[in-house]
């Protein structure tokens, strides 16, 4: 369990790259061994894993993390003012993108960073 809770020189773990990568079976093996807790585990910039995920595209690991931590994940900035919404943008990742916005409501695509 402590391995998998290990983070790196960038301050990601486990459930991170698991989640960037979509690898799902991973991820929940990881969340069963440590905690729903690792997945909201920030990076060095204040990354969860629904923004790596978000970035990505993994819809699939987006929706299990949302089901698992609540939708207030999606919500949540990271160090640079970015949530979830401007990472699948800048990911473009349109289908991430439509979720977030049904899951939280248009107002999410009026936050700016930083506010």
């Amino acid at each position: 369990e402590e391995v998998l809770r290990e983070k790196d020189n960038d301050g990601l773990t486990c459930a991170h790259y698991a989640s960037e990568g979509g690898h799902m079976e991973v991820l929940r093996y990881v969340v069963e061994t440590c905690g729903e807790e690792v997945l909201r585990e920030k990076t060095n910039d204040g990354s969860t894993c629904a923004h790596w995920v978000s970035f990505t595209g993994h819809l699939e690991v987006l929706r299990y993390v949302v089901e698992t931590c609540g939708e207030e994940v999606l919500r949540e900035k990271d160090k640079h003012g970015r949530t979830c919404a401007h990472l699948a943008s800048e990911g473009g990742q349109l289908e991430v993108l439509r979720y977030v916005v049904e899951t939280c409501g248009e107002e999410v695509l009026r936050e700016k960073d930083n506010d």
